[in-house]
């Protein structure tokens, strides 16, 4: 025991002075000095009636305080966690413009089997994630609810309808009408519903945010269909276009799809098509990728090939679309053709081949008709109207039955994943440029990358009235 006015100096854990405590005689510890009090890891000083004696204080150094910049593999960590995370969301909200090189990289080093196989797991992954956000957060379910467009329309210029005379015979009341009214417009197919609740403006075909078109003067018309009950966040966007009033063009890329033969493409549109610019879109797979053909500006990309799904534009405008070697042969009236996979709807019937696995959507053994991805297609109505569609989150299925909802008479499909899947509509400008925009609201990429070289084909439509007037 120590004795009254005895003072003891603790030691802390490790090894440092502590504060010093005056101790009374039977062992209790009185309360720390002024001295040592002053540390900022012990606490203030009680106030007293009277300071203790001199005597019974000693005074000495204050402990160090505790460093806060301690490097510790617990803070390592924290630290690398977090730049983890950023890191993948920097990445993932890039992921559209790094994927094409990302896929590339990782074809030419675990090649394409293993590549696609890696593709279906990541689709999956990404088919969960949506699921789940869309019933924590929900989501937009309408593709143009975003858009406002305002666009300055030239007032036509007024016909002027001239009569012949001749030897008095009547002529038929059909032409008498054309000659009066003029062509008829574009008839809008029906939609079928493919929900038993439909969101506003599904299914309605609408000319509204589209170039050169009114209700009364319908060049193009769009809508949406949502098309599978279990991903109401799965839209398709489609565009309706008379075929009378426009005209397809087909460029191949400067590397896709001939490239892998050497046969290299211009991968750009005419200058001189700009000004009369419509809609611009992708084109269909990578030419090693199916080895689907193209003919186009009188090079054989791609050659042509029996049982796939091919759309043609004729010299004088006119479109055909089918089976190539059924339905549409070789013929000097053909000005360009593409071909991609298989018909997804034919004769006017959602194809039964659209589950169909092993390599009829794609290169690879890995089934990719499942892929639940962003898809695009080709097609006509049965009138022979033009048709585009796209949409996030589709398979081949239920792609195929969108387009058939929508009107399609045949349709194919074209590319596949994003950024890849991309429409965009061009309005004209007053200086004669021409400003794009994306069709839906959430498609990647910008439309202006159809007016620079293109490394893989791509379509474009211009205003062309010579055979409707």
């Amino acid at each position: 025991m120590l004795r009254k006015g005895t003072k003891a100096r603790g030691r802390g854990d490790d090894g440092t002075a502590a504060s010093t405590f005056a101790v009374e005689a039977d062992g209790a510890a009185l309360l720390p000095s002024l001295e040592s009090a002053a540390s900022p890891w012990e606490p203030l000083p009680f106030q007293h009636d009277e300071p203790p004696p001199a005597s019974e204080t000693a005074e000495v150094s204050p402990a160090p305080a505790r460093s806060h910049g301690k490097v510790t593999k617990r803070r390592v960590a924290l630290v690398a966690l977090t730049c983890l995370v950023l890191f993948m969301g920097a990445v993932y909200s890039q992921k559209d413009k790094i994927s094409p090189k990302v896929a590339d990289t990782s074809r030419s080093l675990i090649g394409d089997e293993r590549t696609a196989r890696v593709e279906s797991w990541f689709f999956a992954l990404q088919d969960r994630v949506d699921r789940v956000k869309y019933r924590i957060l929900g989501g937009e379910t309408n593709p143009f609810a975003a858009q406002v467009h305002v666009e300055l329309l030239p007032i036509p210029k007024s016909r002027t309808v001239v009569y012949y005379l001749g030897d008095g015979t009547r002529r038929p009341e059909s032409q008498l009408i054309a000659d009066t009214l003029g062509p008829v417009p574009m008839q809008l197919p029906k939609t079928v519903a493919l929900r038993d609740t439909l969101e506003p403006g599904e299914g309605v075909w609408t000319t509204a945010g589209l170039p050169r078109s009114t209700p009364d003067d319908m060049l193009m018309a769009k809508t949406f269909i949502r098309p599978d009950r279990s991903r109401p966040y799965a839209m398709v966007g489609v565009l309706l276009m008379d075929a009378r009033r426009v005209r397809l063009h087909m460029t191949a890329g400067v590397a896709d799809p001939g490239g892998f033969r050497g046969v290299k493409g211009p991968g750009v549109m005419p200058q001189d098509r700009i000004p009369n610019l419509l809609a611009a879109w992708n084109g269909g797979f990578k030419g090693a990728h199916g080895n689907y053909g193209m003919y186009a500006d009188g090079t054989e990309y791609v050659p042509l090939r029996n049982g796939l799904a091919t759309l043609c534009v004729m010299k004088d405008g006119a479109l055909k679309m089918g089976e190539w070697g059924a339905d549409i042969a070789w013929d000097a009236s053909i000005s360009a053709c593409r071909q991609n996979a298989v018909l997804l709807v034919q004769n006017g019937e959602v194809s039964k081949r659209t589950a169909e696995g092993n390599d009829t959507w794609g290169y690879v053994q890995v089934n990719s008709s499942e892929f639940i991805t962003w898809r695009s297609a080709v097609g006509l109505t049965k009138d022979g109207n033009l048709l585009y569609a796209a949409g996030n989150s589709l398979s081949a299925e239920t792609l195929a039955k969108a387009l058939w909802a929508a009107g399609a008479y045949t349709a194919m499909q074209l590319d596949i994943n994003s950024p890849y899947v991309l429409l965009g509509t061009f309005f004209p400008q007053a200086d004669g440029s021409v400003r794009g925009e994306r069709f839906m609201d959430n498609m990647p990429d910008s439309p202006t990358r159809f007016l620079r070289s293109q490394d893989r084909d791509f379509m474009y439509v211009t205003l062309d009235e010579s055979r409707y007037r």
